[in-house]
């Protein structure tokens, strides 16, 4: 199978892993926005030609992919490989599209056991990929293909002067602390995301009364016409 990834950068595809569970990552948190928010579409077609469109899709792709030569490349990427990320992006688009188009549910509408356990095992896959493989791909990458588990090479050293500044910078950093950082960083992004995304779900059925209508009458003068307010000290 070919290498889903272009190869115009020397990294990209060392980092492949990497890039596809992050694609992953934010793929699902979209599905998982796009739940929370209710329904922005009408579907333009039945139900049944919207799950036919799955099959559809893979067939046509795989169709394309034969009657185009395999030894055809765009800008050096195969066209097998193109032809794949497309197909993957039309599924996840037209995924997209039957959530954004889904049915409306009465706020008071209770979910099925079923329902229940297919959103625990999304909720299980999502933070297995944000807490555990994609962590754990960019220090596989990093460590490999970027080197930074070295600890004898060093951004900057004590001995060295701070940028244009006449005064030495104040530790040592090293590349592994780098990789460390950012890996710190990134809990630290998932786990704000995971929060927020906990509180709003939680808010996803509250619907929001409007604000009482001002049933007071309004004074009028002998003429007809609205009286203004008095202002402060008498007017």
């Amino acid at each position: 199978m070919p290498n889903l990834l272009p190869d115009w950068l020397p990294w990209i595809q060392p980092a492949g892993r990497l890039i596809w569970s992050s694609i992953l990552l934010v793929v699902g948190i979209s599905f998982v926005v796009a739940l929370m928010k209710p329904p922005k579409l009408s579907r333009p077609f039945p139900d049944r030609i919207a799950y036919a469109a799955y099959p559809a899709i893979v067939v046509v792709g795989y169709v394309v992919a034969v009657v185009i030569p395999a030894d055809w490349a765009i800008a050096g990427w195969e066209v097998d490989a193109i032809i794949v990320d497309l197909v993957l992006i039309a599924l996840v688009a037209h995924t997209h599209l039957l959530v954004a188009s889904r049915t409306p549910k009465p706020a008071d509408h209770k979910a099925t056991w079923a329902a229940c356990y297919l959103g625990a095992v999304a909720v299980f896959a999502l933070m297995a990929l944000a807490y555990g493989v994609v962590p754990h791909e960019w220090m596989t990458f990093a460590n490999g293909y970027l080197r930074w588990g070295d600890t004898s090479k060093f951004v900057w050293q004590s001995s060295q002067d701070m940028l244009f500044f006449p005064w030495h910078w104040p530790f040592n950093l090293d590349y592994p602390a780098v990789r460390d950082i950012v890996v710190s960083g990134l809990y630290g992004v998932l786990l704000g995301a995971n929060i927020a995304l906990f509180a709003q779900w939680q808010k996803r059925n509250q619907v929001v009364e409007a604000p009482p209508a001002d049933t007071t009458p309004t004074k009028r003068s002998r003429f007809g016409r609205p009286l203004r307010r008095a202002t402060a000290g008498g007017a």
